[in-house]
């Protein structure tokens, strides 16, 4: 049969969607034909929905497949609608985080006839050899059913997939070298699945708690792929594909089992592997020995989940019992084996207080790590989040409805100063960090942050925009000088530290001095 995915993936990075992959890796080595339309600006000019309409009818599919994250749902459903219009006899179904997180909502919604939710690596390619063959699929796990009445049969989750099991993703179905050159060469791959935490604002727990309701074991959620197999899919990739220049491991916890990432750090350099890799990490899954593998290894960058400065909100709102100590000392391991750190953070998050920000801040000045990238908290359905910021009607659902971001600002209900705040941090955090660490730089970030918090909220979407260019500006002569500070680069809501980009780029130190004085101000 021919499957074609539609992935829409707007106003969003260039990410890849290890979901879609496995299941195209699936569908082939069952003898299928797939294809995808990744939607994304990024990549490629974003075809119009009747453009679309025409893609599926020139692919002619006998099957169409949506996975969609909760921000993108509505173009989904935009798209899917006028395709159902034009072919109504093209069989439909959706899949994701969205249908599995959101699976109760799209059942009383009422417009799709298949719903998937789990992880379907094998029930995929099940249900089209069925679907190929006349044969009933009412009985197939992992599947929400709409019957001739209206109503849903939703069948029970299978246990979780053996990885080991399971055929190699097909990364060619996102045509991989233009998604290279679009990315500086970073290359996505997936060494595990799962995660043991409970963090409020992840789709994990709940999703192994989903597994779990159907007598799956929560911890039988924490899955490896062999180290062998990993090297292996490594090694075949970089000699098809020369245009690597960076692997990032996506696994949500790269360092949860210390053995088997010393075994894998052991097998990377016994294979002379040459492109360096970038991992995530959690404070309370990460030691000495892991920390001394990484850096004896080709690691590039080890990155942490922080989200706040506040103990008591990551407590009692993010449910990550982490200390500030336990940061600390974590980032002073990435110091000590010379390894890139890399703080994700999060602001804005339900009855979050300026004050609150201010101690994020606060904890970044003094873990000082090599880059820094932060969201806006946006209410995922289905976490416990979500759940907490509804109970406390803290939810503009108004707002909601217009982002298909989490970088941008805020759905929640603050009052105005510290909605206005959360604005201008999402665009000026490094700026408040760069002016409260005793750096040379200092006092010039102390001065743009004065002209910015003079700066009205309706002023202020006329502003915005100006920040990264006058960032640029400030950034590179202080590059050209040598002096210290952190600067947007890669994407505009991320922050490096300039000690790697004059080691990853060294005409810096030799650029001619630019005149920002002028144009310094915002």
């Amino acid at each position: 049969m021919k499957i074609l995915f539609i992935y829409p993936n707007l106003n969003a990075e260039e990410g890849f969607n290890h979901g879609v992959a496995c299941l195209a890796g699936a569908l082939k080595a069952n003898g299928h034909s797939v294809s995808l339309i990744n939607l994304n600006e990024s990549l490629a000019d974003v075809p119009s929905i009747e453009q679309i309409v025409q893609m599926v009818r020139d692919y002619n599919p006998e099957l169409l497949a949506f996975s969609v994250q909760t921000m993108q749902y509505e173009h989904a459903l935009r798209i899917s609608k006028a395709i159902r219009d034009a072919l109504p006899n093209l069989r439909q179904i959706i899949g994701g985080v969205h249908a599995t997180l959101c699976l109760d909502e799209l059942i009383k919604e009422g417009y799709w006839e298949l719903i998937s939710y789990g992880e379907c690596d094998e029930t995929f390619p099940q249900l089209i050899n069925r679907l190929e063959n006349s044969q009933p699929i009412d009985d197939l796990n992992n599947l929400a059913i709409k019957r001739p009445d209206g109503r849903y049969k939703v069948n029970p989750l299978a246990p979780y997939p053996d990885l080991a099991k399971l055929p190699p993703e097909d990364y060619e179905i996102f045509d991989l070298d233009n998604m290279l050159a679009k990315k500086n060469g970073w290359l996505s791959i997936l060494t595990s699945r799962g995660c043991p935490y409970r963090c409020s604002y992840c789709f994990n727990y709940e999703l192994s708690g989903l597994y779990a309701s159907y007598g799956h074991s929560r911890k039988s959620y924490l899955r490896r792929y062999p180290v062998e197999r990993v090297i292996n899919e490594i090694r075949q990739i970089i000699e098809q594909h020369p245009l690597i220049e960076t692997i990032i491991f996506d696994d949500d916890l790269f360092t949860l089992d210390t053995d088997w990432v010393v075994r894998f750090c052991k097998a990377y350099n016994d294979a002379n592997i040459e492109i360096p890799f970038v991992v995530n990490a959690h404070v309370q899954s990460f030691n000495e020995q892991a920390a001394e593998a990484l850096g004896s290894s080709r690691c590039k960058i080890v990155k942490f989940g922080v989200e706040s400065g506040s103990e008591q909100l990551r407590r009692e709102f993010l449910k990550r019992y982490m200390t500030n100590d336990a940061i600390t000392q974590a980032f002073g391991l990435c110091d000590k084996y010379n390894l890139h750190s890399s703080a994700f953070l999060m602001f804005g998050m339900p009855g979050e207080t300026m004050e609150q920000m201010f101690q994020t801040i606060d904890l970044i000045v003094r873990i000082k790590p090599g880059r820094m990238r932060w969201s806006v908290f946006y209410p995922f359905p289905g976490t416990l989040s979500y759940k907490i910021a509804e109970e406390k009607n803290l939810i503009d659902h108004d707002k909601l409805a217009k982002l298909d971001n989490y970088f941008v600002t805020t759905a929640l209900k603050f009052d105005p100063q510290t909605e206005l705040f959360v604005n201008k941090l999402q665009r000026t955090f490094h700026w408040y960090v760069n002016a409260r660490i005793d750096w040379q730089a200092s006092d010039i970030y102390r001065e743009q942050i004065k002209q910015l918090e003079q700066i009205s909220a309706d002023d202020w979407p006329s502003k915005r925009d100006e920040i990264l260019k006058i960032d640029r500006q400030i950034s590179d002569e202080l590059l050209n000088k040598g002096i210290e500070h952190y600067s947007i680069r890669y994407t505009e809501v991320m922050a490096v530290h300039s000690s790697y980009l004059l080691a990853e780029r060294p005409e810096y130190r030799n650029q001619k001095s630019k005149t920002w004085q002028a144009s310094q101000s915002i």
